[in-house]
């Protein structure tokens, strides 16, 4: 029998946030077919999905289950105004940079990423991390976002929560805006220097991540800082969320025979803060929260977590980051130095890629992305992509991170296929994860990427994939490793 009104509620809730039912499916990891099924009444979402689906129709699970929306709400009444007041910041930084009217394609991703940020904590978080940044560079500290979905957002980018701008390749003039997209090239960082036709020397971006890549939204959250910035983390913590929650700051115990989730090495240190609503901070008035680490884990999805790991040995900040210029004589400075480190071995998996530098001028930042891609990537490189580099097959067409995969699939299949977007993202999370190594590809989908022209070798390499990581995250790791190479060497 068919459950007319949980379908019509999802449609209701849908529409008033300005969706379609491929973005939904997007959103939450399924296809627009799947959303179809359920606003008809002919199925239901899977457990694990109405969790994602209540986070993005921006009500809570009880609400979705119940088919009842509460306008009293205190989240959508304490913060409707501080969301406001972050797009406007974000929006006032894009004109800034690309003119009063930006090119479709940027003024359509800002779009689609209010819709999806709205209502969302993660939103509060971007703008959170705009507020750090600021006091952040004041102090000469610094830090970095380690959420790809996050990282993958150009709201976050353009608050300043990330340094990694997810456009496609652009230049972009810093007098008169003009902006030019370069094509056939995934990082601008790549492309050659170029003068704009006012006069001025464009600047260069991009490094392509599609906003597919900003799902599924969490709570959580996870930054990397220098050495004693958690204390500025904390203070910008407690003033920026004053009047919309409380903060509160976790001590956790952990047991020896606890399998914890700790920071590698010594000198990097954990810390987490929850930002909890003023209600519940009646159950917990102290600001200090002391629990065990298995109690945290069964409470921890209730809050919404800050997790900062500040080492102790790391000096950098802002400023030095900004002097960087990602130029072919600064690559080639940091592969040089670096190969001669043996900086491009796995400790762990022993995976060796020094010895692809061996002319270090044919090597891009594009390439070094993909280099850390495989070095992170489990079954990315050994057994799979190094013998198809072998065969010829360019570095930068090979699998070495989860976005690319991602772009590359919606490229092929959205001539074959419309509205692709959930059925991308479901393949692609199968390839990071590993289904398919463990499982098996189902015949259904490597049918359906033959068809859509997608080359054999290419696929078998996706079969054989255990784990991909993220390119936001290598590309923040790159450019601070190469920001303190330059720094150690003078250059």
């Amino acid at each position: 029998m068919r459950d007319y009104s949980f379908g019509n509620f999802i449609s209701t809730l849908r529409e008033r946030g300005g969706m379609s039912q491929y973005q939904l499916g997007t959103l939450v990891g399924v296809s627009d077919k799947a959303v179809s099924k359920w606003e008809n009444g002919a199925s239901k979402p899977r457990t694990d999905v109405i969790k994602k689906l209540a986070k993005v129709l921006g009500v809570s699970v009880d609400e979705l289950l119940t088919c009842e929306y509460d306008s009293s709400n205190y989240v959508r009444k304490e913060l409707f105004a501080l969301n406001n007041k972050i797009i406007k910041q974000a929006e006032k930084r894009l004109k800034e940079l690309y003119g009063d009217k930006p090119p479709v394609i940027m003024a359509n991703r800002f779009k689609t990423e209010q819709i999806m940020l709205d209502g969302q904590e993660t939103l509060l978080w971007m703008g959170f991390m705009g507020e750090l940044y600021g006091k952040c560079r004041e102090a000469g500290a610094y830090f970095e976002v380690r959420n790809a979905q996050m990282g993958a957002s150009l709201i976050a980018w353009l608050l300043g929560g990330t340094n990694v701008n997810p456009l496609p390749a652009h230049y972009y003039c810093p007098a008169c805006h003009k902006i030019q997209f370069i094509p056939n090239v995934k990082c601008g960082l790549d492309a050659p220097n170029k003068k704009c036709i006012c006069g001025m020397e464009y600047y260069k971006d991009g490094f392509g991540i599609d906003v597919g890549n900003m799902y599924p939204i969490e709570r959580s959250n996870d930054i990397y800082v220098s050495n004693n910035t958690t204390k500025i983390v904390e203070e910008c913590l407690n003033d920026y969320f004053l009047k919309y929650g409380r903060i509160r700051k976790f001590n956790i115990i952990y047991t020896p025979i606890t399998d914890v989730e700790i920071p590698e090495g010594d000198d990097i240190i954990g810390t987490k803060f929850a930002l909890i609503s003023q209600e519940m901070s009646k159950e917990f008035p102290e600001y200090i929260i002391t629990m065990q680490y298995e109690d945290f884990r069964k409470v921890r999805d209730e809050f919404s977590i800050l997790t900062v790991n500040e080492n102790k040995q790391e000096y950098i900040s802002f400023f030095d980051m900004e002097k960087i210029g990602y130029t072919d004589k600064q690559i080639r400075s940091y592969i040089n130095y670096s190969v001669k480190e043996c900086a491009f071995r796995h400790y762990y998996s022993g995976v060796d890629l020094n010895k692809l530098f061996k002319n270090p001028d044919n090597m891009n930042f594009s390439g070094l992305l993909a280099v850390y891609g495989f070095l992170h990537g489990t079954n990315a490189w050994e057994n799979n992509s190094e013998f198809l580099y072998e065969k010829g097959i360019p570095m930068n067409d090979l699998i070495s991170c989860r976005e690319d995969v991602y772009s590359y699939l919606y490229h092929k299949i959205e001539t074959k296929y419309n509205n692709p977007l959930g059925l991308v993202f479901e393949i692609k999370e199968d390839v990071r994860k590993g289904k398919y190594f463990y499982n098996g590809m189902p015949a259904e989908i490597e049918k359906l990427l033959s068809e859509c022209e997608v080359p054999d070798w290419y696929i078998e390499s996706m079969k054989k994939i255990r784990y991909l990581f993220p390119k936001t995250n290598l590309t923040v790791q790159l450019k601070r490793n190469v920001c303190k190479t330059l720094m150690k060497n003078g250059y």
